[in-house]
């Protein structure tokens, strides 16, 4: 049996699951606003048709620019009562993010069912729900995050990973997506501010995207600073938070 603290070799082993990979085949873009709601993803999702947009509250930014390429988006949030942006190719649904559907969520499985995918390309996942995401992820089929050329998102409260119930839920996870994606981008939110966890600085928020293993070349760990060149302070007028100093 597992004790119940967190020890720092299995805070290293999860970290290590979210490692950067380095694209040979690829180069990265800044999509979206220049501070929280701007994601850095591959070039490829400049070429997307097909956004799954889960919790937007006011910042569209990333939507308007993908919709304004031609993608079709649809957006998801039941925190708000209408689209913050009109625009002939954003659908947007009072519906939030769930392991399963109720009255006002729905999981992911059947926000898939409601967009035709036989002529999708590069489709993006992307969200932040505050928190919904790791429940949602968890009781998500591995299959369908696989339909996703790109999954990018925030998550949240590692504050908690002290709590093994919560590490064994951001294990399962993170362990779900490295099946089929690698991190190929992580950026730490500077809202969330850094905590120590197992002698290590940890970010409270951190930002992911990931691509397919099947849709580009890669070769080996990046060794690209932390934070990178197209990043952005989420709260601009504070400074970046920096995961690799040495």
């Amino acid at each position: 049996m597992k004790p119940n603290f967190v020890s720092q070799n299995e805070v290293l082993n999860l970290l290590n699951l979210i490692r950067p990979w380095h694209m040979a085949s690829d180069i990265k873009v800044r999509i979206g606003s220049e501070a929280d709601g701007g994601y850095v993803l591959p070039s490829c999702a400049l070429k997307s048709n097909l956004v799954f947009s889960i919790g937007i509250g006011n910042e569209v930014s990333f939507d308007k620019a993908l919709a304004e390429r031609g993608a079709q988006i649809i957006q998801f949030d039941h925190t708000i009562p209408g689209p913050p942006l009109e625009h002939p190719n954003i659908r947007f649904l009072n519906k939030g993010w769930g392991p399963e559907d109720n009255d006002t969520l729905m999981s992911l499985r059947s926000m898939m069912d409601l967009m035709d995918w036989s002529n999708a390309a590069h489709p993006i996942l992307k969200f932040d729900t505050e928190g919904a995401e790791w429940e949602s992820l968890d009781q998500t089929d591995s299959g369908d995050l696989a339909k996703f050329e790109i999954i990018t998102g925030e998550f949240h409260d590692f504050q908690n990973l002290i709590n093994r119930d919560y590490y064994e839920k951001v294990l399962a996870v993170w362990s779900k997506l490295a099946e089929t994606h690698y991190v190929v981008h992580l950026h730490a939110n500077n809202a969330g501010g850094l905590l120590m966890l197992g002698g290590m600085a940890m970010p409270r928020l951190l930002e992911l995207s990931y691509l397919r293993k099947d849709a580009a070349v890669f070769a080996g760990h990046s060794n690209e600073p932390i934070p990178g060149p197209l990043d952005r302070p989420n709260l601009p007028g504070r400074p970046d938070l920096c995961l690799r100093t040495f």
